[in-house]
């Protein structure tokens, strides 16, 4: 048992534990009977084809959409409970960028659950997103309007953000889409840094060529949970032909292809 914020931490529990998860919209399934452990450190993929279920997954797991069905523990107890300890960086394209405010007060967003509603971040706090700015190579952009930057660096800010709030867990809704090459390589080196100290990171990922050189688990999912493993277990092209019907990009890494 490890104490984090004043709340103990199991360390025999997984990080994630998803059983018999069912999630619709209207009549429509999104996600159907879907079951998932994930031991904490692990740097895991969420794959799958477009409407798959894939965001989802994340959003049932931070408990921010109903479940018809199933059960959900974050560290050994229910989502609402390790709030504290959960990151969320939702996908880029869901965020309203014209929003006034600095890229600084948006890494500050990142103490809030830490001080309550009735604290303001203080020194402390400040200097703490300013430290996850200059690990994302953004201190400088501190007192930048958020719209003016680009879609790298905006979602840099969101990483700083994430970091601020030093959780144990990582939710990540597509981090590579729509970024630079350098960011690109900025955001795996985080991940795997995060993951070499313990945090777990479940990732929605759409580059299949690229799963093999940024994680080490990977989720394969349609709706349902069609396998999970390392990705040298479960990242092969008959998975991956059932999981796409067939339509496998050619540039998937050779070895997934035994």
């Amino acid at each position: 048992m490890i104490q984090r914020g004043g709340l103990e931490i199991p360390t025999d529990q997984p990080a994630l534990d998803v059983e018999g998860l069912t999630v619709t919209y209207g009549q429509e399934p999104a996600l159907w009977n879907a079951d998932l452990r994930l031991s904490r450190g692990s740097l895991a993929a969420i794959v799958g084809p477009n409407g798959a279920g894939k965001s989802t997954l994340l959003k049932a797991a931070l408990g921010v959409v109903p479940r018809v069905s199933g059960r959900v523990r974050v560290l050994g107890e229910d989502p609402a409970r390790r709030r504290r300890l959960v990151a969320y960086v939702p996908q880029r394209t869901s965020v309203d960028w014209d929003f006034p405010t600095s890229v600084l007060d948006v890494v500050l967003m990142g103490t809030y659950g830490q001080l309550g509603w009735f604290r303001r971040p203080g020194r402390k706090e400040r200097a703490l997103a300013l430290q996850a700015l200059e690990q994302m190579e953004m201190a400088d952009l501190a007192g930048r309007q958020i719209a003016e930057l680009s879609g790298g660096q905006q979602q840099r800010v969101f990483l700083a953000r994430a970091l601020v709030q030093d959780a144990e867990v990582y939710f990540m809704d597509e981090p590579f889409a729509g970024v630079d090459a350098v960011t690109e390589q900025s955001i795996a080196s985080l991940m795997g840094l995060l993951a070499h100290q313990g945090k777990t990171i479940l990732s929605v990922h759409h580059d299949l060529a690229t799963v093999p050189r940024y994680f080490e688990h990977a989720v394969l999912l349609n709706r349902v949970v069609q396998a999970v493993g390392t990705v040298k277990e479960v990242f092969h092209r008959s998975n991956l032909d059932r999981l796409y019907g067939g339509r496998v990009p050619a540039n998937v890494p050779e070895f997934a292809s035994s």
